[in-house]
């Protein structure tokens, strides 16, 4: 039987899908798209992953309301902010940087990538098994973006078949705990070999994945 896989810290509370705040009594939304005309997708992916740690508002980014600038949450909307619309987007190297010189007071941050032999999908998977999202890096032809995964499926066999995802660049998810899905059966031969699906759907390969967690 098919097996689906999504950590426990999102829910579907009429109609949108949301995670607890960091003090644990209420809940933010979860789910965050990105602008038309930026590569913010590296940026709104850890928003989203910090708001469902339950460790940042990811609204206070985009906020009017003061915030204490000697706060370590501060440093990281500064941070982000002054990458403006992102036109080149963001890289792991530099999300990694951003979050420790800013934020690693609250969370660590792993980085690991096909380059470096490392098996992205069991990677995610099992961070997944500890209800854990993570940054995944898709990369297709001229097509680069980061999305989260926050759950998976096993076919009738236990075989890990497709990772399910929040997206930046699509809308946020109604009926579902995900709005986007990376199926794991790769064309044999084919630089992009699997299969992306959201409110677009495009081949793409699995390249990096980005791992953020709370202190």
């Amino acid at each position: 039987m098919v097996q689906f896989k999504v950590i426990n810290r999102l829910q579907l509370r009429d109609g949108v899908l949301m995670c607890k705040k960091p003090s644990g009594r209420s809940w933010q939304k979860a789910h965050y798209k990105q602008g038309d005309l930026d590569g913010a997708c590296g940026a709104y992916s850890v928003a989203m992953v910090l708001n469902i740690l339950g460790v940042f508002e990811a609204e206070d980014i985009c906020s009017d309301n003061p915030i204490d600038k000697r706060t370590s949450e501060w440093k990281l909307i500064k941070a982000l902010n002054e990458e403006g619309l992102y036109r080149e987007g963001l890289t792991s190297d530099k999300i990694q940087r951003i979050l420790m010189d800013n934020y690693g007071s609250r969370v660590t941050v792993q980085c690991a990538s096909k380059a470096s032999n490392h098996d992205i999908a069991e990677i995610a998977k099992n961070w997944i098994d500890d209800n854990k999202p993570v940054i995944l890096g898709l990369i297709g032809q001229n097509y680069a973006h980061w999305v989260v995964a926050v759950g998976y499926i096993e076919d009738e066999y236990g075989i890990l078949s497709d990772l399910l995802t929040l997206d930046p660049g699509s809308d946020s998810p109604t009926y579902a705990l995900w709005n986007g899905i990376l199926n794991l059966h790769k064309e044999p031969r084919k630089r992009y070999g699997y299969r992306y699906d959201s409110d677009y759907n495009c081949m793409v390969d699995l390249d990096e994945a980005i791992i953020i967690v709370k202190k």
